[in-house]
């Protein structure tokens, strides 16, 4: 598989993820370390992608401590760029993950 649809596959998947969290009602920040965690949908897909990892923590609206993270990987077949996640949230990841096996089966 090239790069480009590699990167593709891995952006059709975290686009998903993050509209199901944000969609739910909560609030997204990419590093721990962040001031405030927000629910842009644009300014957050913005921070991703920097680096060959990322991880998300998932707010409560106006909480600053999150309550649960997804780790991303990227580089690899693309559709596992989530590679771990708290439990608590997996009926957020569900799309997500239910995407990641479609792409898997059509470029797997």
């Amino acid at each position: 598989m090239n790069v480009k649809l590699r990167q593709s596959i891995e952006r059709r998947i975290v686009r998903r993820l993050v509209s199901d969290i944000l969609g739910a009602g909560y609030e997204i920040s990419i590093d721990e370390t962040q001031e405030h965690a927000s629910a842009n949908r644009a300014e957050i897909l913005g921070n991703l992608f920097q680096m060959d990892e990322d991880r998300i923590y998932v707010h409560r609206a106006g909480e600053a401590k999150p309550f649960a993270w997804v780790f991303l990987v990227y580089g690899n077949d693309g559709w596992d760029a989530i590679s771990d996640y708290t439990t608590n949230i997996e009926a957020l990841v569900a799309g997500a993950n239910e995407a990641a096996e479609n792409l898997e089966g059509i470029f797997g």
